[in-house]
């Protein structure tokens, strides 16, 4: 009677501990579960400085171009469209000779346009000249000027005439982070009010920033969706980020806009930039993605897609020194935008700016779960 009460308290045992397994396994899920909600919202993120700083992620130059982008000045966008008869003097300043800037529209739009490299401030003073003169389509410029190590020289902003000329505000931030250009707004824009997050490789002409607005204010979008150039694909099946299909086949096939160009409410970048893990998650140099965070972001909030300007001819972004003519809805032209060099630009750290960006989207949708790949689903389907 000994021996079976032994094996009858062996068995207790051995019952017991099997029964507690899923105890544990369960107990340590949430502990995991925890511990990263815990690094989502309190952990810092890390800012561009520190990669700039890291031997792993420096800059990468072809032999030589750095000091010819320094010494010649004949590849800047001013000389290169001056050279190609596009632009005509216009007393200190040259813009497109294309009468579009006595265009009216409405809506005006606040263009937010961010840059860090003082290799591109010739371009940037041209440029905030050329929005400037846009008074019937251009409420306020802002520039954001995120460059915490060298300053701003003299000159870059032009003097501002408020009743000829769209007044510029700089913004100097803190940090060199991207998600500065998303920030911007919410401190100098009303919050219905459209915004037009621009890059600083490209020039848009007032009829085209004219024709964005016409299609946010369109049945498609109604004020409320994102509306870009640029269409990139993420795929809902395999939830990849498929850059080179989306520049393959054109804006078909797009359903996520990037911050190359990028107009919406400024109600939504207050959303978003209220959302404290996506955009901890989603700014660089973990994933360096804040643009497609944003526009999934809105895609999953409000179920809407963004809407991609029509063009009479597909020509993608990455081609430089480009003129891409842009149709409305009508299918009528409403204007075009040049292209400019991409160097010293973000795409160019090391460390594989596109694989980043994939991590990213696959962050965004393990974060929005289910209903943003059945929104994506369906749309592919009726399309």
């Amino acid at each position: 009677s000994l021996q079976l009460s032994i094996e009858a308290f062996v068995m207790r045992s051995a019952l017991d501990t099997i029964r507690r397994v899923p105890r544990v396994i369960m107990a340590s899920a949430y502990l995991f579960v925890g511990f990263l909600l815990w690094s989502a919202l309190f952990s810092s993120p890390l800012d561009l400085d520190d990669i700039m700083n890291d031997n792993r992620a420096l800059l990468s130059f072809p032999a030589g171009l750095d000091d010819t982008i320094q010494n010649d000045q004949e590849g800047s966008l001013r000389r290169t469209l001056l050279s190609d008869g596009i632009l005509l003097a216009d007393g200190n300043s040259t813009c497109p000779d294309t009468n579009e800037n006595v265009v009216v529209n409405d809506r005006k739009v606040n263009i937010v346009m961010m840059s860090y490299s003082p290799h591109r401030l010739d371009d940037v003073a041209w440029l905030l000249r050329c929005y400037g003169k846009m008074t019937g389509a251009v409420e306020k410029i802002i520039f954001v000027w995120n460059n915490l190590k060298v300053d701003l020289p003299e000159g870059i902003i032009p003097p501002t005439d408020t009743e000829n000329v769209v007044p510029v505000q700089l913004f100097n931030p803190t940090k060199n982070l991207m998600t500065n250009r998303f920030d911007a707004p919410s401190r100098f824009v009303d919050s219905f009010s459209p915004v037009l997050i621009v890059d600083d490789n490209v020039f848009l002409t007032a009829g085209l920033i004219s024709g964005m607005v016409d299609y946010w204010k369109g049945m498609a979008c109604r004020q409320k969706c994102v509306v870009g150039l640029d269409p990139r694909y993420v795929n809902p099946y395999t939830q990849k980020y498929e850059l080179y299909k989306s520049i393959r086949e054109g804006s078909g096939s797009s359903n996520v806009a990037i911050g190359k160009t990028l107009l919406t409410s400024n109600l939504n970048i207050r959303r978003f930039m209220s959302n404290r893990m996506l955009v901890k998650r989603s700014g660089p140099p973990s994933n360096a993605c804040e643009d497609l965070s944003f526009s999934l972001f809105v895609t999953r909030k409000l179920r809407l897609l963004p809407v991609f300007v029509n063009a009479d001819h597909y020509t993608p972004d990455t081609q430089v020194n480009s003129q891409q003519k842009y149709l409305s809805e009508e299918g009528q032209f409403i204007g075009s935008r040049y292209g400019i060099s991409d160097f010293d630009g973000r795409s160019w750290v090391k460390g594989n700016w596109f694989r980043r960006r994939h991590k990213c989207v696959v962050y965004n949708f393990a974060y929005h779960g289910k209903v943003l790949r059945n929104i994506l689903k369906n749309a592919e389907k009726s399309s």
